[in-house]
């Protein structure tokens, strides 16, 4: 990301560069990616996305949905993170 910062639209907080987990249900699957690139409201938390890491967010849930993802289910209140942080293309890690 390139140091984005501006105003957010749901306060007057500023948005900043981070890192949020990024999860979505879809029918009776839950997808967590760790450690997303955000940017996140110093004042709200409200979260946002670029475009490029969208599209990347989408070609995640499309390999995980049509099986070409190796992934591991977890039970409910199971914590689970891999030794190295990275687990797929380098930025967005899938556990």
């Amino acid at each position: 990301m390139n140091s984005i910062v501006h105003d957010c639209c749901d306060c007057a907080g500023k948005m900043r560069e981070g890192e949020q987990d990024f999860m979505a249900r879809v029918q009776n699957e839950i997808l967590v990616i760790k450690d997303v690139p955000a940017l996140i409201c110093d004042t709200c938390g409200e979260v946002e996305y670029t475009l490029e890491i969208s599209r990347e967010i989408d070609v995640i849930m499309k390999d995980f949905f049509a099986g070409r993802l190796l992934a591991k289910p977890l039970a409910a209140g199971e914590w689970h993170s891999s030794p190295s942080g990275q687990t797929r293309r380098g930025e967005l890690g899938l556990q």
